[in-house]
C-alpha cells in the first residue's frame, strides 16, 4: 500500500479534486463531443504520481461508497469532508451550450480558458483548454446544466494531468479570498460594532423610499476626443420649482455602467436619486452590452484597452456638454456644476475613481503583467482587464481627474492592480466602497477590503455585504444579456438587495453633496441591521 504520509498527500490532495472540477465549471467554454472520457486523474507529488480514478469519484457521487483504491484519499478526509466532496462532485452549474459556446468567443473568456488550462494538462503535459472546452460542451449539451463530475467524465483523454504546483498556487489564492473570508468578515463586523452609533430619529424620512420630487427622462448625446460619433447618455432631471431649489442649485450625480452593460443597469437607482432632488446623468461607455452583442455576432471589433481612458474622460465629457447647454437653456441652469457626486459598478467603480482622482499606478501594472504574469492561473479573473492597462503604459500619463466631483461611492470596483496603494491614496474626497462578498468575478478581500485601508481621505466608507454577488444590484433579465449568467452566479434575490443601495447612495450623497449632517445615522451599523433581511447581512466601517 502506497504511503500516504510519504506522498505528501495532506489537505492539499483532495482539494486538489476540487481544483480539477472547479477550474473546469468556471470557465465554462467548450468547442465539440468528447470522443472519449478521462479515466483517472494524475499528479506529481516530489518523485510520486498518485491517480484518482473517476470510477470511484463515480461511485462516491452516486451514493456515498468508498472503493477499496479511493480509500487511502478518503482516509484523510473528514465525514464532514467526505460529504462535502459527494455535494460538490454533484453540484450542478445551471448553464446552457449557447451560452458557453458564445463566451468561447469572447476574448476574455478565451485567455481564462487558456490559464485554466495550464492546471488542468493533458497526458503529454500540454495546455489542456482544447479538452476543458471540448468537456464542458458535451457536459452542457443535455441541456440540465453542468456538473464537476460530468466536466471529468467528458474530459475527451485518457488522464487529466494536474499541475501540482500550480494548482497549490490556486489553492493558496482560495486560502486568501474565500477560506480566510470569514476571520476577515468577524474583524470587520467587531469594528462595525464599536463603531454603532444609535438609530435614526423615527421623525426622518425613509431613505428607501421613492421621494416626493417628480423627474423627467430624457436622452441626449455628448462627443468625447477619444471616441468617435455622438455618444448618447440619460438624463434624470427633478422637476423642482425655482422656490423649492435648496441653495439655488440642483446637485449632480453621474452614474458609471460596467463591461457589458448598460445605461440601464441601474435605472431603479437613477430614478431612487432623482425622485429625491437629484440630476442623475447615465453615460453610454464604449464597453457596453451592445457592444458586446456585436462583438460576439462577428460584426465588431473587440473592446479596445483605451476604454480604460475613454471611460473617466466620458464623465468629464458629459458634464462639459451639460454645462454648455445650461448657458443657452434655462432648464438646465439650476445644475451644480461644481457639487457632483459619481457613482460607478465594477469597471464603473474604477471610471469613478479615476476620475475622482485616484491616480493610475503603470509601475505597478507593468510590475504584475508581464507576458509570464497574465499567462499564470489565478481565481482574481479581474487581473485580466486591470493587466490590459499594460497596453497603454507608452501612452501615459493620463489627466483624468475631474475637480468638479466632490463624493464617490464605488461598488466591487476593480482596484489593486489599476491603482494600488499609491494610486488609491491620492484620493482626497468622500469615498465609500462597496463589497460583495460572493463576487467571484472582483473578489471583495483582494480588491475591496484590503484597497479600503489605503484610502487616506478623513471620510471614507467601507460596506461588506452577504452573500451579495458580483451582479445582485444589476437591474433586468441578465441570463438574456451580451453575455448571459448563469442563475448560480446572480445570487439571491436581488429585489432585497436594492433598498440597501438605495439608502446608502442617498445617505451618503446628501451628507457630503448637501453637508446633511442628520445622514449619517443612515451610514450606520444599527441602521443597516434595523434594514436586515433574511438574505443579506450588511457591514459598514468608516474612518474620518
Amino acid at each position: 500500500m502506497m504511503n500516504k504520509r510519504n506522498l505528501g498527500f495532506d489537505r492539499w490532495g483532495w482539494r486538489m479534486m476540487a481544483a480539477i472540477a472547479g477550474w473546469g465549471t468556471a470557465v465554462a467554454l467548450g468547442t465539440a463531443s468528447a470522443a472519449l472520457s478521462a479515466e483517472r486523474i494524475e499528479f506529481f507529488v516530489g518523485p510520486f504520481e498518485p491517480a484518482i480514478w473517476i470510477e470511484d469519484l463515480e461511485a462516491l457521487a452516486k451514493d456515498g461508497t468508498v472503493t477499496d483504491r479511493f480509500r487511502p484519499f478518503a482516509n484523510r478526509l473528514s465525514e464532514l469532508q467526505l460529504e462535502e466532496l459527494r455535494a460538490f462532485l454533484n453540484r450542478s452549474v445551471d448553464v446552457d451550450l449557447i451560452t458557453l459556446s458564445q463566451f468561447t468567443y469572447w476574448q476574455v473568456g478565451e485567455r481564462f480558458l487558456d490559464r485554466a488550462g495550464q492546471v488542468v494538462q493533458t497526458e503529454t503535459f500540454r495546455n489542456g483548454s482544447r479538452a476543458l472546452r471540448a468537456a464542458l460542451l458535451a457536459a452542457a449539451a443535455d441541456g440540465e446544466g453542468v456538473t464537476p463530475l460530468e466536466v471529468m467524465q467528458e474530459f475527451p483523454l485518457e488522464v487529466i494531468q494536474l499541475d501540482y504546483d500550480l494548482t497549490r498556487q490556486i489553492i493558496d489564492e482560495n486560502q486568501r479570498f474565500f477560506a480566510d473570508r470569514e476571520e476577515i468578515l468577524a474583524q470587520l463586523r467587531a469594528i462595525a460594532e464599536a463603531e454603532a452609533t444609535t438609530l435614526p430619529p423615527s421623525d426622518l424620512f425613509d431613505p428607501t423610499s421613492l421621494g416626493r420630487q417628480s423627474w423627467q427622462t430624457e436622452t441626449l448625446t455628448f462627443q468625447n476626443p477619444w471616441r468617435e460619433g455622438n455618444i448618447p447618455f440619460d438624463l434624470y432631471l427633478p422637476q423642482i420649482s425655482t422656490t423649492e431649489i435648496e441653495n439655488d442649485s440642483i446637485p449632480l450625480i453621474v452614474l458609471s455602467h460596467g463591461v457589458a452593460s448598460g445605461r440601464n443597469a441601474f435605472i431603479y437607482l437613477a430614478q431612487h436619486l432623482a425622485s429625491h432632488g437629484y440630476a442623475v446623468v447615465v453615460p453610454q461607455h464604449d464597453d457596453d452590452s451592445q457592444k458586446y452583442f456585436q462583438f460576439l455576432a462577428g460584426v465588431d471589433r473587440p473592446p479596445n484597452p483605451i476604454t480604460l481612458i475613454s471611460r473617466p474622460q466620458d464623465i468629464s465629457s458629459v458634464l462639459d456638454t451639460l454645462a454648455t447647454l445650461a448657458d443657452t437653456n434655462p432648464e438646465y441652469a439650476t445644475l451644480d456644476f461644481d457639487n457632483v457626486g459619481v457613482f460607478g459598478h465594477s469597471l464603473g467603480g474604477f471610471t469613478v475613481l479615476a476620475a475622482a482622482g485616484a491616480e493610475l499606478n503603470f509601475e505597478q501594472v507593468d510590475e504584475n503583467c508581464s507576458i509570464e504574469d497574465r499567462d499564470r492561473p489565478s481565481l482574481n479573473p479581474s487581473l485580466l482587464v486591470q493587466c490590459d492597462l499594460s497596453d497603454l503604459s507608452e501612452q501615459a500619463p493620463f489627466d483624468l481627474r475631474d475637480e468638479r466631483i466632490k463624493a464617490v461611492f464605488t461598488l466591487n470596483p476593480p482596484t489593486s492592480l489599476f491603482f494600488g496603494e499609491k494610486g488609491l491614496s491620492q484620493l482626497e474626497i468622500p469615498t465609500l466602497m462597496m463589497a460583495s462578498t460572493a463576487d467571484i468575478v472582483v473578489p471583495a478581500v483582494p480588491e475591496q477590503i484590503e484597497p479600503y485601508h489605503w484610502l487616506q481621505m478623513e471620510d471614507h466608507y467601507l460596506v461588506v455585504m452577504e452573500p451579495a454577488t458580483h451582479f445582485t444590484f444589476l437591474e433586468g433579465d441578465l441570463t438574456e444579456g451580451a453575455i448571459p449568467l448563469p442563475s448560480a452566479l446572480l445570487g439571491p434575490d436581488p429585489a432585497q438587495a436594492r433598498p440597501y443601495l438605495q439608502a446608502l447612495s442617498l445617505a451618503f450623497f446628501n451628507r457630503h453633496l448637501q453637508g446633511q449632517l442628520e445622514a449619517d445615522s443612515f451610514l450606520s451599523q444599527p441602521y443597516l441591521d434595523a434594514l436586515g433581511t433574511d438574505l443579506f447581512q450588511v457591514s459598514i466601517v468608516r474612518s474620518r
